[in-house]
């Protein structure tokens, strides 16, 4: 069982829990740049725990660049793992700026967690 926490902001809704040793973050809706300063807030306090980082994407359907600059940074700073499926739009995101292979993206959550 996970204690889920979540909060909505605009059409995006951020929960997180802990799992199995990683810290899990799980974006639904469609993320903007009217929701980066409860985004950044999210992935700042998913870094600060110490565990390795799980971003769940399978529920996003719209991500902007302030999403990918995040991603980019968490992948940077922390063990990371994000899980899918991601949206073609969103892997078109990734594909044009040159960023998808910075990602290994998992099916479900229990194969990221077997990382």
């Amino acid at each position: 069982m996970r204690n889920e926490v979540s909060s909505v902001v605009g059409g995006l809704e951020i929960a997180h829990y802990r799992v199995r040793g990683a810290y899990v973050l799980v974006l639904r809706g469609a993320a903007d740049i009217a929701d980066d300063p409860e985004l950044e807030d999210a992935f700042i306090h998913a870094m600060v725990s110490g565990l390795p980082l799980i971003v769940d994407l399978s529920e996003l359907s719209f991500g902007d660049e302030e999403l990918l600059g995040h991603l980019i940074h968490a992948q940077r700073a922390t063990e990371f793992a994000l899980v899918g499926p991601i949206t073609p739009a969103f892997q078109r995101r990734l594909d044009t700026t040159g960023t998808t292979a910075l990602f290994t993206i998992h099916p479900d959550l229990t194969t990221a967690l077997g990382r």
